[in-house]
């Protein structure tokens, strides 16, 4: 017996309308008519929907994955994996992993393709959440037909890939031979979505410079979800396509501990539990610094954490982290140089306030400009996840990133004849006085 017919065959015996049975699934009732009467084949999320609702046990989720290995099959098509690998340690992050499976079980209810976008500043780990959530997915059994994962290297100013090339890239990966991949964008485009129409793909869009590099890439067909990563949020793009913002901060700091702990090792973290604690804090509990100390204390054969948190009590030696061909500095600097001048500008005298919380008044003290203008580019540089917003009024910079633009200021604008000021209101946080001087007497 055909689906469509063993599902009204369940339905009736249950004595349920389309209706009733729509509204059980969370499908329409016009979906549903059209696979009871053979018009549209089943996806795998219906049949399990089915499932939960007849009490069917997997009886339907059988059926539709059988039909659509025997269709995949039938039409040669293509299955890519091309997700990078997935780092051992994955700390924390719940949140928005929980926020993904919600956006990918939202689309079986929908026309329209799940559009995430993964955005915040350098070094937070938008990535590494990126290919682990979708591996996770994958490891779940969802995406069968497969996964595609293109770098558009939007992360400095010129370096952004071109659309009408990924598009090439990712053509010749689902199985579109050379000579048939048309010229233009536009009809490339179109190709990429006439080949993704009904299949379950997951597409990963990495470092994405804005939304009009995005939105030619973007596959119309349901059963497609797409996350992209950004050091902005994209702006422009939610209104076209109804993305979803998921901007990810720093690391608490358990969860910074937690990741040193398992990267360095219980033995090195037990010799010196306090260091640890320091260590993630003059990380600035940011998982690219947090990564690249752990592989310091690991490749240097320290004992323990605390030679290297005595190191990085020096702002320098933190901002000078570095291993192999991965820098600190260098994730930090590409996102600078996105900047216009008077916002570069700005970012660098910023860093010389103390407390590291201002609003639009002390930066239109600090810089020398009008209130107005100070508020256009506090928004710009907020936009660049380079500053962050403390409250409705105020921004502060995290702490590795105001150790950055001071640093800047110093080597470009020379030392400041005079304190720069910064009137807000309520008290200034103290400064840290922990140290690890006792630590490593």
């Amino acid at each position: 017996m055909a689906f469509g017919q063993l599902l009204r065959s369940h339905r009736t015996r249950r004595g349920l309308s389309l209706a009733q049975l729509a509204e059980r699934v969370h499908f329409n009732r016009g979906h549903l008519s059209r696979i009871e009467t053979g018009k549209r084949p089943p996806s795998v999320g219906f049949a399990e929907a089915c499932d939960r609702a007849l009490g069917t046990g997997d009886t339907f989720t059988a059926i539709a994955s059988a039909l659509e290995a025997a269709a995949r099959q039938r039409q040669g098509w293509v299955r890519p994996a091309q997700l990078p690998v997935a780092k051992r340690i994955f700390v924390g992050r719940r949140d928005l992993m929980d926020r993904l499976d919600e956006l990918r079980r939202g689309h079986e209810r929908s026309l329209a393709v799940p559009v995430a976008v993964v955005h915040g500043p350098p070094g937070v780990g938008k990535s590494t959440l990126a290919v682990h959530w979708a591996h996770q997915a994958v490891s779940d059994g969802h995406f069968a037909d497969g996964q595609l994962f293109a770098d558009l290297q939007g992360i400095g100013p010129g370096t952004a890939a071109a659309p009408v090339d990924v598009l090439k890239d990712l053509l010749l990966a689902v199985g579109v031979p050379a000579e048939r991949i048309p010229a233009g964008l536009g009809q490339r485009a179109a190709t990429f979505r006439s080949y993704l129409h009904g299949r379950a793909m997951l597409l990963v869009l990495d470092n994405a410079a804005d939304a009009r590099q995005v939105l030619p890439l973007l596959p119309a067909s349901p059963g497609c979800a797409v996350v992209v990563t950004s050091r902005t949020a994209l702006p422009g793009l939610m209104c076209r396509v109804d993305a979803v913002s998921l901007p990810v901060t720093e690391l608490c700091p358990a969860e910074s501990a937690t990741l040193i702990r398992s990267a360095i090792g219980e033995a090195r973290a037990d010799a010196a539990p306090d260091a640890v604690d320091v260590l993630a804090e003059r990380c600035g509990h940011l998982p690219l610094a947090l990564a690249l100390a752990t592989e310091h204390v690991v490749s240097r054969q320290h004992p323990s954490a605390r030679p290297l948190a005595a190191e990085l009590e020096s702002e320098r030696a933190r901002l000078n982290l570095a291993a192999g061909d991965m820098a600190l500095r260098d994730a930090f600097d590409a996102s600078y140089r996105t900047l216009d001048e008077p916002s570069a500008r700005v970012f660098r005298l910023l860093g010389r306030l103390p407390g590291g919380r201002f609003d639009a008044a002390d930066t239109a003290a600090t810089a020398g400009v009008s209130k107005d203008e100070a508020m256009r580019l506090l928004h710009r540089l907020a936009g660049a996840h380079l500053i962050r917003h403390r409250d409705e009024r105020h921004y502060h910079l995290p702490g590795l990133l105001r150790a950055y633009a001071a640093d800047l200021s110093r080597r470009l604008d020379g030392e400041p004849e005079r304190a720069a000021p910064c009137p807000v209101d309520g008290p200034r946080p103290a400064p840290s006085t922990r140290s690890v001087s006792s630590l490593v007497a």
